[in-house]
């Protein structure tokens, strides 16, 4: 499990390490959040989440393969990524 906290102008921390072939929930945190940074990517791995302005929300997914997993919001401006090992 991790938690990324979803700030107006970016994701905090930017950076996570995660397990391959293991499950991972991910909890976003939103709060007074009206900019691009609602709308969460993973594009290597197809997942898209619209985030409430406010609130607690989760992703469950499992990375396959080991390197860096970038995220960010649509637009590209805001980005983390994840360090699979």
């Amino acid at each position: 499990r991790v938690y990324v906290k979803v700030e107006p102008n970016g994701y905090q921390p930017d950076t996570l390490k995660l397990k391959k072939n293991v499950p991972t929930e991910i909890t976003l945190e939103t709060n007074n959040v009206y900019t691009c940074a609602l709308a969460f990517t993973i594009p290597s791995m197809n997942i898209k989440k619209v985030l409430e302005p406010n609130g607690i929300q989760k992703i469950i997914f499992t990375p396959t393969k080991s390197g860096k997993l970038p995220y960010s919001c649509t637009m590209g401006m805001y980005r983390g990524e994840f360090i699979v090992e």
